[in-house]
């Protein structure tokens, strides 16, 4: 019994070292999320918008879609071997009564492996879309 007993102890001390252990370490990698500028244009389209918003997408990921005919583009960063990526946006036109739209851009990280952080990934966004931020 007392055998039981101490086997089970030791059992649970090393459970707790090993998961103190490792709670204690720093995370491998972060999610970085930023939502980044939101600008009106007055005098524009959104097809225009649409039209830029594919071309920034492509310009700083590589790739851009529209998520059905909702003027939202969405693409996602350059894939490693195993098919994963660690980057991604997305570009939403939103038509204003009377003319004109309204762009919001958002960005998302895992870093690292992503060479940007969300923030620098929209701020490009931006700069390719119109230069306004």
């Amino acid at each position: 019994m007392a055998r039981i007993i101490c086997t089970r102890l030791a059992v649970l001390s090393v459970t707790l070292t090993l998961a103190f252990g490792i709670a204690g370490r720093p995370a491998r990698a972060a999610l970085d999320m930023y939502v980044g500028a939101r600008n009106v244009v007055k005098d524009g389209t959104v097809s225009d918008c649409d039209s830029k918003a594919s071309r920034a997408l492509i310009s700083v990921l590589g790739r851009s879609g529209e998520v059905g005919d909702t003027h939202e583009w969405e693409a996602t960063g350059a894939v490693d071997t195993a098919g994963s990526s660690f980057a991604a946006a997305a570009v939403h036109c939103y038509p204003l009564d009377g003319g004109g739209y309204v762009v919001t851009f958002t960005c998302a990280a895992q870093t690292p492996p992503a060479p940007e952080t969300a923030s620098v990934i929209c701020s490009q966004l931006a700069d390719h879309f119109g230069g306004q931020h």
